[in-house]
């Protein structure tokens, strides 16, 4: 049993150089480590960690260095002379040599999505080249990698959209418990994807259009939902009325509204539409807006006539800028901002530490673009939640 127990401390301290090699090919000097003769308390095993470390310095795999006058006998230092042969002499492949062979492996896979996918596959690869694992994921576990890079390929065809996850999961992998293996780590690479760095895994399905079930779009105005029995939905009834998204195809304006307006929140869509009475139709996205909404948007954006304004009022921060951009790259127009301005930021708004992440929307085309710039980069930024402010009329801003 010692004598196990030594031959697998010399083994160890082996790997653990090899280890140190890997992470970091690009170094200017070898690894290498002194031995911890703490651990080895008896002489038989000091004698086989010898052994082994003088088999290694015979295979060309590293260069022991001794001690000198009364320490001749302990060794040292341990120095890597060769990565490629101190993997082979511990019986294994490099780090870099397995990376590669799982790339090749899983490259079919990332190339039938979208090309940013077979970046992450390559990112994967250079990570698992320094011996690292990367979204939790190592290169020995090439079957879960594989199944995590079928669901992002999926993802980036725009295959989840509309769909619940298990529905989602089945067609894309034929399994209904894979998305949920993977969620996590597809929350984090499509969060960067889409610009939002660390952004909730509900942020993220909302943007792709992975619904666990389509919620039901509320709304107040002049549209209703007509079946063959009669009148199925009528959006002008109080206190609002909720459309369910597989009711869209039956949609239809009643008459020219007013404005349209969506609301970013559930306390002011209830304010808004039970107090100001002005032929808006006025709509609550939750948030980032679902599929359901954006459809209903879609249909009611195209159908109104083009003079009909169309404006967004959101929280003065970076999800409420990050969300009303989102209305601005997925609709057929863009909205105008309500109530979103730095002024009313300033008067009701609190003390908060500017986002350069918003960076993207500040030099971009939005209508939001001078209240991101100054939310990524202003030196007395105030955060404003819409709930501070009392409603108001989306008409009058726009005559």
């Amino acid at each position: 049993m010692t004598e196990v127990r030594t031959a697998d401390a010399g083994v160890e301290f082996l790997e653990r150089l090899l280890e140190r090699s890997e992470r970091n090919p690009d170094r200017s000097r070898p690894a290498s480590a002194a031995p911890d003769y703490d651990r080895l308390s008896t002489a038989q095993q000091v004698s086989r960690f010898h052994e082994l470390m003088a088999a290694a310095e015979r295979f060309g795999a590293v260069e022991v260095q001794r001690g000198r006058r009364d320490r001749g006998h302990l060794i040292e230092r341990v120095r890597v002379r060769d990565l490629e042969l101190l993997a082979r002499h511990l019986g294994r492949p490099t780090a870099a040599a397995t990376a590669q062979r799982v790339r090749q492996e899983l490259l079919p896979v990332a190339t039938a999505g979208e090309p940013w996918v077979a970046t992450v596959l390559d990112e994967m690869a250079a990570r698992w080249a320094r011996g690292e694992a990367v979204h939790r994921l190592t290169a020995g576990q090439a079957d879960a990698a594989k199944e995590f890079l079928t669901l992002l390929a999926s993802l980036s065809r725009q295959e989840a959209r509309g769909l619940d996850a298990r529905t989602f999961s089945k067609k894309a992998t034929n399994d209904t418990k894979a998305f949920d293996r993977h969620a996590s780590r597809l929350a984090a690479v499509l969060g960067v994807r889409i610009g939002q760095p660390g952004a909730g895994a509900d942020v993220v399905w909302t943007h792709i259009g992975l619904e666990r079930f389509s919620h039901p779009v509320h709304l107040k105005g002049p549209v209703a939902v007509d079946g063959s029995g009669g009148r199925l939905v009528d959006g002008r009834a109080k206190p609002f009325a909720s459309i369910h998204p597989e009711m869209l195809p039956q949609l239809s304006l009643l008459d020219r509204p007013t404005a349209i307006l969506t609301i970013e929140n559930y306390a002011s869509f209830n304010r808004q539409v039970r107090e100001i009475k002005d032929g808006s139709l006025v709509v609550y996205t939750g948030g980032f807006p679902a599929a359901g909404v954006v459809e209903l948007l879609a249909k009611v954006l195209v159908t109104a006539p083009a003079e009909v304004p169309f404006l967004h009022w959101g929280d003065v921060d970076a999800g409420g800028v990050r969300i009303f951009r989102y209305l601005e790259e997925n609709l057929p127009r863009g909205p105008r901002p309500h109530l979103m301005t730095k002024d009313l930021a300033e008067e009701s708004g609190q003390p908060a530490e500017a986002d350069p992440s918003l960076s993207s929307i500040a030099r971009s085309d939005s209508a939001v673009r001078e209240l991101a710039d100054w939310l990524a980069f202003g030196s007395e930024v105030r955060h404003l939640e819409q709930e501070a402010l009392e409603p108001r009329s989306a008409v009058p801003a726009t005559i």
